[in-house]
């Protein structure tokens, strides 16, 4: 059974704690620093949460208290929450001390309690390990995200074929790539393809190859991605977008593991395993007709679901805060803190884009920025205005004039419906007569989002 010890002048932070963690968690408080030092030394607590004081004459007080707490358990993990720097010793030692800033922030406290107690629970012989190294590119800071990783994992582990699902700017890429570089196939290719971005007429020749002069300009035969693929892993990106040719085609693939390249006379073996994603609903797609039942059972043999951003409470901060690092070292900026006006900002905003929306926006604010501070006049309009997409704005009646492209009529009338629905996208897809998902692809092209 878990242990935690938070070390607080009131009752607050415990009320807050106990709030949001499982029943089975041993939760212990004391006021006095000193004595939560004596009484860790005897019992051991797994999680150890000190709200410090801030004044600066207590540095040498809490540098103390801190040695005390580490002296005789230096794997025990610990938060403070402080306006003091960190002390030179933790960073030294490597001590598993994680240093927040007052005042308190209650989603980024919660979230750090949540990032130490997964690695109780996904890597016990290393309590450092946020996310195995393979998973490059995984940022992984609530206990929905650990869960994901556990997922990934099981899939690896098994050679099945694996179904993504998620919001677009989730990460399918990045944990379809993990899943194929912590499985037996890992020393083999991996080949990731958008099936939406291939013509509807060239998809077949991309994917099983074709003999030479199979059509206009085949000048010589060509192997398919799933031959080029032999031994390791596909990666089927936005397969609700494939025609009724194409997925009969693929449910063949996957029933008898073997191609026939266009105009091909002879079946080529295959050894490829397969994992799809997409941004749909597909069990709705499969009720439409728009995607084929027997392939939809083929494919989603391990589903797993990533969450998008809003869903993933506590995640804003740390994530501001890793971006932030990021593009701060890449960039040589000097940016050493983050306005509490800015997190409030990036808090309250719905983050359609999801992380990926995330990491250009910060991206783009250290480009910009010049001083210490990540400031909220760093921030896109469509952030700072809380109706999103320049909600606030004047209307002007007369936006769409004669002389226009027909593509700056279309970004235009976008924009109208946006503003006519204060930014809500939901309705402005319906308004527009159009999905929500073709909504957010117009967006990213007419680079409103």
């Amino acid at each position: 059974m878990p242990r935690l010890l938070i070390v607080d002048r009131s009752d607050t932070i415990r009320r807050l704690i106990e709030s949001r963690l499982p029943s089975d968690f041993t939760i212990d408080s004391r006021v006095d620093v000193n004595a939560a030092a004596g009484e860790h030394d005897r019992y051991f607590y797994d999680l150890v949460v000190w709200n410090a004081g801030s004044d600066g004459a207590e540095s040498p007080h809490a540098i103390h208290a801190l040695k005390q707490f580490f002296k005789h358990h230096p794997e025990s993990a610990m938060i403070v929450l402080s306006d003091l720097e960190k002390p030179d010793f933790v960073k030294r030692h490597n001590l598993q001390c994680e240093w927040l800033p007052k005042p308190i922030d209650r989603e980024q406290l919660l979230a750090a309690i949540e990032n130490t107690i997964h690695t109780w629970n996904v890597a016990p012989e290393n309590t450092q390990l946020i996310v195995p190294v393979e998973f490059e590119g995984i940022l992984a800071f609530t206990l929905k995200m650990r869960t994901v990783i556990q997922h990934i994992m099981e899939a690896a582990a098994q050679d099945i074929p694996v179904l993504i699902s998620g919001e677009t700017g989730t990460g399918k890429d990045l944990v379809a790539a993990a899943i194929h570089k912590r499985s037996k196939r890992n020393k083999c290719p991996f080949l990731p393809v958008n099936m939406g971005a291939i013509a509807p007429e060239l998809i077949a020749s991309e994917l099983f190859g074709h003999e030479r002069g199979a059509y206009t300009g085949a000048s010589e035969k060509r192997a398919g991605l799933f031959e080029q693929a032999q031994g390791g892993t596909l990666f089927l990106d936005e397969i609700t977008t494939m025609d009724e040719k194409t997925q009969v085609s693929l449910l063949r693939v996957l029933e008898t593991k073997t191609v026939r390249r266009v105009r091909g006379e002879k079946d080529i073996h295959v050894d490829v395993r397969v994992i799809a994603a997409t941004n749909e609903n597909i069990e709705e797609a499969v009720r439409q007709g728009r995607f084929r039942e027997d392939l939809f059972y083929r494919l989603d043999v391990f589903r797993i679901q990533l969450p998008p951003l809003r869903e993933r409470h506590g995640a804003l901060s740390l994530l501001t805060d890793h971006f932030v690092a990021l593009f701060a070292g890449q960039y040589k900026k000097d940016i050493r803190t983050v306005s509490r006006e800015t997190y409030r900002l990036i808090r309250n905003y719905p983050w359609p884009g999801n992380i990926r929306e995330l990491k250009n926006v910060i991206q783009r604010a250290v480009l910009l920025s010049k001083g210490a501070e990540l400031t909220p006049d760093l921030l896109p309009d469509r952030i700072r205005d809380p109706g999103g997409l320049g909600a606030s704005a004047p209307r002007d009646e007369h936006a769409i004039q004669l002389g226009m492209s027909l593509e700056e009529v279309e970004k235009a009338y976008i924009k109208m419906a946006l503003n006519s629905v204060s930014g809500n996208k939901v309705k402005a897809a319906s308004l527009l007569k159009i999905s929500r998902r073709t909504l957010y692809n117009k967006l990213k092209r007419f680079d409103l989002i």
